[in-house]
């Protein structure tokens, strides 16, 4: 296992500089926490944490990394847009597609396209960009009316939960094909040295 996660880092060191690496990583273990502890938020109709201390517990920590989660997450969001800009996650909001384009074409020839500007890869990421700083607006907005007691509160949870479907589908799509793109990199790094990586 640490064989593996050694791997991933070093994948991640190669094409991310450091800042993107260190907050994709911290993202990426927030999320998945918030993904979790999902499943053990347990609320009474007044809007009171209620259940055991399975669903206490739970509750709590949902709230705590999601409120964690939303500065960590919206820097990671700015860093990434200026890094690149925006056209390189959504050029089709600028009549771009021939990129897109070259990329189907490869996928038609079983070939897996690399990540460039305006790439099937950086319109999947801005997509995953674009849930995560939703569904943490999303997430926000409903904690701040919960707070308020506000009774726009329970809307604000529906649309939160509702987004959270978006996050859920990217971490498994961008997290099966960054695994496919990692297993490919690895291959052909140990076609290029002695010895099986992996």
């Amino acid at each position: 296992m640490v064989r593996i996660f050694y791997y991933f880092w070093s994948y991640f060191r190669q094409f991310q500089p450091p800042a993107v690496r260190i907050l994709h990583g911290i993202v990426l273990v927030l999320v998945l926490i918030q993904m979790v502890s999902s499943n053990l938020i347990r609320f009474d109709a007044a809007g009171q944490v209620v259940g055991g201390p399975a669903f206490y517990l739970g509750t709590w920590t949902h709230i705590a990394t999601g409120l964690l989660l939303v500065p960590i997450g919206m820097a990671f969001v700015v860093l990434e847009i200026v890094r690149h800009d925006v056209r390189y996650f959504f050029p089709y909001l600028f009549g771009e597609f021939s990129q897109l384009k070259a990329d189907i074409d490869d996928l038609k020839s079983r070939r897996l396209p690399e990540a460039k500007p305006g790439s099937l890869a950086a319109i999947v990421q801005g997509l995953g960009l674009g849930a995560l700083g939703l569904t943490l607006a999303a997430g926000l907005i409903w904690f701040l009316l919960w707070q308020m007691g506000s009774g726009w509160a329970e809307a604000a949870k529906s649309l939160h939960a509702g987004l959270t479907g978006l996050v859920q589908a990217y971490v498994v799509g961008h997290g099966g094909l960054g695994l496919l793109h990692i297993f490919i990199w690895n291959r052909s790094l140990r076609s290029k040295q002695a010895g099986p990586l992996l």
